[in-house]
């Protein structure tokens, strides 16, 4: 009995019961986030409501309680952001109904399915065993994806988990079988759901040339084509959908969100992307530290968590290991030029990811990549400092969660 704990706590070759035993325990531990669905108002999810618009035909949203953060163009409202997710909620919504279905309860089951593809990814890049169980730990609970599965009754968080699904399931693809027809699928599908990681495509071909380079071949055309072919085909499926709804195959309806409060006051003067965002946002996602805020006269009363969040490295320390990553020159190039690329993009937005606990949010589009690259550098570094920073961001992460579901009401 002690040597089965001990292999399950480790994650030895699991077999389908050790996976079963998981996901319960995991799906046991995500009950409260559950709940909490219908405490803040996930009945009113854009999401599910757009599904149960596309189920009648119309790509405009039905009445909603709240129309914040949604498009108002001509006499209807819309979802400014990508379809996929409402896509993916419409078989619920029409056999359950869009009242009817828990966002985060499915977003809990899909994390099932990133948990089971980020083991799978670990096993591809031949990551030490002993690494195993403070990798998955480290990414599930030490990062801002637990943030994003907790709070998956916006349309928001439920976004990155599914596009974190499809991050997933395309490392795995080019690290394992490398049908590019299907990785290009899969950069289509996060595509979809948040525009920014269609750059994924950078690491998809920066693995095809190392592995042309590997084999002394030269590189070929057929299989570039076929990377590439779905990625288009999806790129114009966004397009059509803009053009439908606006009337303009590039106008993306972000020009006519109902913004309020401060991101009103940036986007009413320097609009929805300026160089003026530039320095806030750097900050944001690199140095902010962990920031309680506090009220009254004498500022001795918890208000609330910081909702502008925390940087990646203040929240996630760990991830400094990504700098030791061990992997051939293509692939290591080819991820960080691909972080680079989204993160660049996020530096000159409007908003930092507001609302946000102990996180930076928006990193999540390519906070898979980065942690591939921490894998691969996790034993280039002390033991004991990496096993104390992943403690210490879980730990950080449940105060943090504690202080703002207490305090927030």
């Amino acid at each position: 009995m002690i040597d089965r704990i001990r292999r399950l706590s480790r994650f030895e070759s699991p077999t389908k019961n050790d996976w079963g035993i998981y996901f319960a325990a995991f799906i046991i531990l995500q009950i409260p986030a559950i709940l909490n669905f219908y405490r803040n108002d996930g009945l009113n999810n854009g999401y599910t409501l757009f599904a149960e618009s596309l189920l009648h035909g119309h790509l405009f949203l039905p009445e909603m309680n709240y129309y914040g953060d949604m498009v108002h163009y001509g006499n209807h409202y819309y979802l400014p952001y990508p379809p996929l997710p409402s896509l993916i909620l419409m078989p619920f919504v029409a056999i359950f109904g869009a009242g009817q279905v828990n966002t985060v309860a499915i977003a809990t089951l899909i994390s099932c399915i990133n948990l089971y593809l980020l083991y799978k990814i670990l096993v591809h890049l031949l990551i030490p065993q002993a690494y195993f169980n403070w990798l998955l730990l480290a990414f599930i609970f030490g990062t801002g994806y637990w943030f994003a599965l907790f709070t998956s009754h916006h349309v928001y968080a439920f976004a990155h988990i599914i596009s974190i699904l499809f991050q997933f399931l395309l490392i795995n693809e080019v690290l394992g079988k490398k049908r590019w027809w299907l990785a290009g699928i899969y950069i289509g599908c996060t595509f979809l759901t948040r525009q920014f990681t269609v750059f994924y495509a950078v690491f998809a071909l920066a693995y095809l040339l190392y592995l042309n380079k590997k084999s002394g071949q030269k590189l070929q055309l057929m299989l570039v084509l076929q990377l590439i072919f779905p990625i288009g085909c999806f790129i114009i499926i966004y397009m059509v959908y803009n053009y439908l709804r606006f009337g303009n195959v590039f106008n993306t309806g972000y020009d006519y969100i109902l913004f309020i409060g401060v991101l009103k006051e940036r986007v009413d003067h320097f609009g929805v992307f300026n160089i003026r965002y530039f320095l806030f946002n750097l900050y944001s996602v690199l140095i902010k530290g962990f920031n309680i805020e506090f009220k009254g006269n004498t500022y001795l009363n918890i208000k609330d968590m910081d909702l502008w969040g925390t940087s990646l490295l203040a929240a996630s320390p760990f991830l400094v290991a990504s700098f030791k990553a061990q992997w051939p020159k293509y692939l290591k190039v080819g991820a960080w030029i691909t972080v680079l690329i989204i993160l660049t993009g996020q530096l000159f937005y409007h908003n930092n990811g507001l609302e946000q606990v102990n996180t930076s949010r928006f990193t999540l589009d390519f906070l898979p990549l980065l942690f591939v690259l921490t894998a691969l550098g996790a034993s280039s570094i002390p033991k004991w400092l990496f096993k104390g920073m992943v403690v210490y961001a879980v730990l950080l992460n449940i105060l943090s969660f504690a202080i703002h579901f207490i305090y927030q009401g």
